[in-house]
């Protein structure tokens, strides 16, 4: 477990952002297929592509099996985009009550709108504007809201702050960064190499988008452990569990590479190994004016649901805001 010194805490405009706690969720991760049709430097999964699919029984039986002790399933891959069964699988894990996220890298993403998107969160990786093999202006624009998540590393920091500025054409509702770990190549989450950025220029480099992003997305910015916010809890327990299609099993997301397996998931127990609190934590930054239009939405509806008693009083119009005392 590693205490890292290069910690600080994120500076941000209090007065056009509110930090809201990450929702913590206890969270299966599973592998849906070793098939991906791009091949991206420093990829975590390198080594694992191919052409095997997680059949549909296999994902039913992962699901049921950890059901209890889980609020979400993230599908990955390779591409889950290429999986014939994705649909299935979306609508298995909301009959199940389960919250989906579905990590693609955007290529297939036209895919889904043949699907029932309405509770699922669909994360973009790209690691670029125009100039990667993983550009956000090679992604088709799409019906549903998406997170695009930009992978920082040491050749597409120039590219930041204008991918978050064509964000916004892409409905997009969150702007997530997060930052290449090559620990295939490196063997430990704390050390770099030719491609990665050091966590301390990570950190310089969030500090310094965060001060001067003008735009209105809510921002989600990953720790890595060197950032920490304000407000948010720092639990030292990992939430995580992977699955492959070939039923081999890993707790924590930053052991995949290293195929440190475990022969049995457990969710919220084990201490992290590698840090004094979660690394795979995040901030959260919703713009204000956001805030401040869900908080009138909800003192309207309140007044929506009294509505017999305003025909009564002759009401024609919805109430302004209420002061706040």
């Amino acid at each position: 477990m590693k205490t890292n010194e290069l910690e600080r805490t994120l500076q941000y405009d209090e007065t056009r952002w509110e930090e809201v706690p990450a929702r913590l969720s206890s969270t299966l991760q599973l592998f849906i297929t070793n098939k991906c049709n791009l091949r991206c430097k420093a990829c975590f999964y390198a080594d694992s592509l191919g052409k095997d699919d997680m059949p549909l029984e296999d994902y039913k039986e992962h699901v049921m099996h950890y059901k209890s002790q889980i609020q979400k399933v993230i599908l990955l891959g390779g591409e889950p985009t290429l999986h014939k069964d994705i649909e299935q699988m979306v609508s298995f894990n909301r009959e199940n009550g389960l919250r989906t996220t579905i990590y693609t890298n955007g290529a297939k993403i036209k895919r889904l709108e043949s699907i029932d998107m309405t509770d699922v969160e669909v994360r973009v990786g790209v690691y670029g504007s125009h100039h990667s093999e993983k550009p956000l202006d090679k992604i088709d624009k799409v019906s549903f809201p998406i997170t695009i998540v930009y992978m920082l590393r040491k050749d597409n920091v120039c590219e930041l702050m204008e991918t978050a500025e064509m964000a916004d054409s892409y409905n997009c509702k969150r702007f997530f960064i997060s930052s290449i770990r090559d620990i295939a190549d490196t063997g430990s989450f704390w050390d770099d190499n030719e491609d990665t950025l050091p966590l301390d220029e990570y950190a310089d480099v969030l500090q310094d988008f965060v001060l001067n992003y003008k735009g209105s997305i809510e921002l989600n910015i990953s720790k890595r452990g060197v950032l920490k916010g304000k407000k948010e809890p720092m639990p030292d327990k990992c939430r995580f569990g992977n699955i492959f299609p070939d039923k081999k099993m890993v707790i924590c997301p930053f052991d995949i590479s290293l195929k440190k397996y475990a022969d049995e998931l457990c969710f919220n127990e084990r201490q992290c190994n590698k840090d004094s609190h979660c690394l795979l934590m995040k901030i959260v930054l919703k713009p204000k004016e956001s805030s401040e239009f869900w908080k009138h939405v909800e003192i309207v509806s309140k007044e929506v649901r009294k509505w017999p008693e305003w025909k009564q009083r002759g009401v024609a119009q919805i109430p302004e805001k209420e002061e706040t005392k």
